[in-house]
């Protein structure tokens, strides 16, 4: 299971500053020995995240890449002006609401309650 911003601030900290600095082997023991039910840390796990802090100044995970996904309020939107006029086409509603017919048409055949066959 991939680590958490906590987890990686904990490991930050469990690093140390000034001159009690644990080495990477050291911090490694001591995660697994807070926490016996996770999965261990490996030392280049350690090590990566004490690079990304020191060059970047946080530990947060970068932007995911990739089309953005379509937020629940669009989503509440396609679905109800589907059943607010069930004659309406993938198009028509494509068109209202400005976004794409395939959106409209992949959201229609996720949605729990399957719009009365809107083409």
């Amino acid at each position: 299971m991939p680590l958490n911003e906590r987890d990686r601030i904990e490991i930050l900290m469990m690093i140390g500053v000034g001159d009690r600095m644990r080495t990477q082997q050291e911090v490694c023991r001591l995660f697994h020995e807070m926490h016996p039910d996770r999965e261990p840390v490996s030392q280049s796990t350690v090590s990566r995240i004490e690079r990304k802090y020191r060059e970047l100044g946080h530990v947060r995970d970068a932007p995911r890449q990739g089309r953005p996904k379509i937020n629940e309020n669009v989503q509440q939107d396609v679905i109800l002006s589907a059943l607010e006029n069930p004659h309406c086409t993938v198009r028509q509603v494509s068109r209202d609401l400005n976004i794409g017919k395939s959106s409209v048409s992949n959201i229609f055949k996720k949605a729990p309650t399957n719009p009365e066959k809107v083409k």
